[in-house]
């Protein structure tokens, strides 16, 4: 039979508003990176949040092939923002042909620089070293998350928020 956990009871605090925004992408991932670029080429203000200090989530952290890593003869090639990323990187010097694949590794040192100029030129709001914590409700909407960071417990609110975290952290927890 198993012990019962001990607890302790967090005590209530205030926490800081830093930032609002229309569209709030949590996570910067591919999936992330593609919605918070689409958002914004369409004139949604975007804040993109992440908990590394790079954009590209496991592209970045963990080192795995890009955004084309099944490329062969007969695939239809979609193109759209995984291909731009791609091209640019090729264009860095930053990839290289797949061995197994038509399609290319794009190294991760590589991916960041690419992800942070197509960021910045997009208009979009980043926030790095963030760790999402707990959602910010209203009735049954996510409004925003709380954060933390090296300042401690942040919120962030917005209008709509993708949860592009790879394990749906946002709405597990909403």
């Amino acid at each position: 039979m198993s012990q019962p956990r001990a607890t302790l009871r967090e005590p209530a605090r205030d926490i800081d508003i830093i930032h609002t925004t229309e569209l709030l992408v949590v996570g910067s991932g591919p999936g992330g990176l593609a919605a918070a670029l689409a958002a914004a080429r369409a004139g949604v203000q975007v804040t993109l949040v992440e908990r590394f200090g790079c954009f590209g989530g496991n592209l970045t952290v963990v080192g795995v092939e890009g955004f084309a890593w099944y490329r062969h003869a007969q695939t239809v090639e979609a193109d759209g923002i995984g291909r731009e990323f791609e091209e640019r990187a090729k264009a860095m010097g930053a990839a290289v042909p797949e061995s197994q694949s038509l399609s290319y590794e794009i190294d991760s040192e590589g991916f960041k620089l690419v992800a942070d100029a197509l960021v910045q030129e997009a208009g979009i709001h980043p926030m790095l070293h963030r760790m999402f914590v707990a959602p910010i409700m209203d009735g049954g909407a996510i409004t925003g998350i709380i954060v933390e960071s090296k300042a401690g417990r942040e919120a962030i609110c917005a209008q709509r928020v993708i949860d592009a975290t790879g394990d749906a952290d946002v709405a597990y927890r909403a």
